[in-house]
């Protein structure tokens, strides 16, 4: 009369093996790592978190101006670097910094310790030369925190020329890693975020005319080269996480290989041993 009951498969069941495969799980911390700091990249963004920094006494937010500590009293209050938001890890109290930079600070670095341990992680695990090149990425957040720029600019001391030294090498390296990620979205997000950028500072009240100066230009561009690079590399992770699961399907003896590091692992961007 009926037709025999049998079992049905869950209907995500092609998808037990991704996510019970522990070799998959660096890619996602990593991931969700970058998710994390270009959300907060773009809260500091919309709430101006350089209002307040030592470095940004230029007269428009109530306090006295100080010509050698405005850093971009051009631009303001539109925008800024990133920087002046989150140097307040003072290892010496520093006069005319508010509470709130320290806060800030603290709150970065807090959050940037999770893509920079998960970056590690993916390293230790890697499965692909790239991956390493990820995990030393998703360190920059960090890094750039630990070593704030007043290190330099206010107490001249030497090792603060690292912020400069991660800064540059972590936006350069994302930047060049996105050549290597198939397909390659990436560059079309760096234009567009930074499009995104002017239309923000014009919806907040900037002169269209303005916004295309030299100043503005180069804040614009380390606020996209920031974003461009935390959207590299969620792209990379979850592009690489579905390219290997898609390879132990069609060949299940390949999660042999998957797992062990040495072993020559077909990914993305070819079959390549580490």
């Amino acid at each position: 009369l009926g037709k025999p009951c049998g079992h049905r498969p869950h209907p995500f069941h092609n998808l037990a093996p991704l996510m019970a495969n522990p070799s998959s799980l660096p890619l996602v911390a990593t991931g969700l790592g970058h998710i994390i700091m270009g959300g907060l990249v773009a809260v500091m963004f919309r709430q101006r978190w350089w209002t307040g920094d030592i470095m940004v006494q230029c007269g428009t937010d109530g306090r006295p101006k100080v010509d050698d500590h405005c850093a971009c009293g051009g631009t303001l209050p539109y925008i800024c670097w990133l920087s002046e938001g989150i140097n307040g890890m003072a290892y010496a109290p520093k006069e005319g910094q508010e509470p709130k930079i320290v806060h800030q600070s603290y709150i970065w670095v807090a959050l940037a310790t999770f893509p920079a341990l998960s970056g590690t992680w993916l390293v230790l695990r890697r499965q692909h030369k790239l991956d390493v090149c990820m995990g030393l990425l998703s360190w920059t957040y960090l890094l750039v925190g630990l070593f704030p720029d007043t290190m330099w600019f206010l107490e001249h001391n030497a090792v603060g020329v690292l912020h400069f030294v991660c800064a540059f090498a972590g936006l350069g390296l994302a930047f060049i890693l996105q050549f290597f990620v198939k397909p390659k979205l990436t560059l079309s997000l760096y234009i567009a975020f930074f499009l995104a950028v002017n239309v923000a500072m014009i919806c907040d009240g900037a002169e269209p005319s303005i916004i295309f100066d030299a100043s503005f230009v180069a804040l614009t561009l380390e606020w996209t080269f920031v974003v461009g690079a935390a959207a590299v590399g969620v792209t990379y992770c979850v592009i690489e996480h579905f390219s290997r699961f898609m390879v132990q399907r069609k060949d299940p003896s390949a999660l042999d290989s998957l797992r062990n590091p040495a072993a020559p692992v077909c990914c993305v961007s070819g079959c390549a041993g580490f």
